[in-house]
């Protein structure tokens, strides 16, 4: 699992895994101004870092996938000005090895999970002074092993998955008691409900969300939910490549809406950002990575406001990844995508299928021609109309279903113009 960012305050805190070979912690604004380098890994303090940045008070703390005393990766804090950093535990081996997640704070306790400790991986905790070391559990291949997410805390119960073991070796769900007793399965994987989940579990109430890298229908990975005591199993979606291919994350809740990103799939097979109800409908295409607007989207969404916030691990202008921002538009829904370059503006998004086109494009002239065509996510062409340029046009495709659609406009020599994407709701 690769890094998310938190939000504090007006500023985003992040990592990554190879800058200056060994990784950085850095810190930027919510406009995208004042990026500053916190801390420069260095193998000694650390390598590779994973997951995200958990804080409390001035202070963040995170984990390092490899580098400390034994290279196995440690346990870290630093203050949010990038002062005063510190090592507070080197993994060893028997006390877990090359985390993949995050850490989580209750009271002065960090818990989290290593993927080869005790071969198979472990659960620990540890007072945020560095002492107070605790091994709680060690996965052994049939309760599950190699856990790549983070843990969840609900009542005096932690929840998590494993990458891999269990019945069927696809992975589990289970919970356990914060001090590491009754740790109990709740779901094994099995391939046609998923498998190989590379993220954590999302709680609303009493019921677990969580996506998986693969398995489903089409073996593209899935969202499920879950209730915490382990019955009540739904898929909600199968990716299927066209909405999305194997998501390497977390969901981010908010409301009755469920945010995502999966690594592959999508329009440019670079990677979607996705939003779904809780209840499995309601599934929308926000946003299609195409390279150059970044590539591969791991980790989580942070929402702020009407804003979420991630990083690709490649792509961009250098193609070492992005660190970007989408307007959700509202908690509700969104109500506006991408319209192309900015010269077309479709309006009202979403709707129930009858809106207009506006263009300011000042090349054309009165008397001259485009085209208007629209798409179904799949790639059927279910209008077009030439139109001279008596902008805005009303469009009617209200007997269409609703989703995600397409729509390209052109000159009159078949020049695109924009294009797009919208919702019929």
């Amino acid at each position: 699992m690769y890094s998310s960012l938190t939000f504090l305050g007006n500023k985003l805190y992040g990592m990554t895994q190879f800058s200056h070979g060994q990784g950085v912690i850095f810190s930027i604004d919510t406009t995208g101004n004042g990026y500053k380098d916190l801390l420069n890994f260095n193998g000694n303090n650390g390598q590779n870092p994973t997951g995200s940045l958990t804080f409390s008070g001035k202070k963040l703390f995170g984990m390092t996938q490899a580098g400390g005393v034994i290279s196995d990766g440690n346990v870290f804090s630093i203050d949010t000005n990038g002062n005063r950093d510190k090592d507070l535990l080197d993994f060893n081996g028997p006390n877990g090895s090359a985390p993949r997640g995050s850490l989580i704070l209750l009271g002065n306790k960090l818990f989290g999970m290593t993927i080869f400790g005790s071969t198979n991986g472990n659960i620990f905790s540890i007072d945020t002074n560095g002492n107070g070391y605790k091994d709680l559990f060690d996965f052994n291949g049939t309760n599950g092993s190699f856990p790549y997410g983070d843990l969840i805390f609900s009542g005096n119960k932690l929840f998590g998955m494993t990458g891999e073991g269990g019945l069927n070796g696809d992975g589990v769900v289970f919970s356990i008691d914060t001090d590491g007793s009754g740790y109990r399965t709740l779901l094994n994987f099995n391939g046609l409900n998923g498998s190989s989940p590379f993220g954590s579990l999302t709680l609303s109430g009493k019921k677990l969300f969580g996506m998986t890298n693969r398995g489903g229908a089409d073996s593209d990975g899935l969202v499920f939910s879950l209730d915490t005591n382990g019955s009540g199993y739904k898929d909600l979606l199968d990716f299927n490549g066209t909405n999305g291919q194997y998501p390497f994350g977390n969901l981010t809740l908010s409301g009755n809406l469920l945010f995502g990103m999966t690594y592959f799939g999508g329009i440019y097979d670079n990677g979607v950002v996705f939003l779904l109800d809780t209840n499995g409908s309601g599934y929308s295409d926000i946003f299609d990575f195409d390279g150059t607007n970044g590539q591969g989207p791991t980790g989580s969404l942070t929402l702020s406001g009407h804003t979420l916030f991630g990083m690709t691990t490649y792509g961009g202008t250098n193609g070492d990844g992005v660190i970007f921002k989408i307007g959700s538009g509202s908690v509700t829904g969104v109500n506006k995508l991408i319209t192309g370059s900015g010269v077309v503006n479709l309006y009202p998004n979403p709707n129930n299928g009858f809106f207009s086109i506006s263009l300011n494009y000042p090349e054309f002239v009165s008397g001259s021609h485009t085209t208007v065509q629209i798409y179904s996510i799949l790639g059927e062409k279910v209008y077009s109309e030439l139109s001279l340029v008596n902008y805005p046009l009303c469009i009617d495709i209200s007997n269409r279903p609703t989703g995600i659609y397409l729509y390209r406009v052109l000159t009159e020599t078949g020049s695109l113009v924009s294009e797009g994407k919208f919702i019929i709701q």
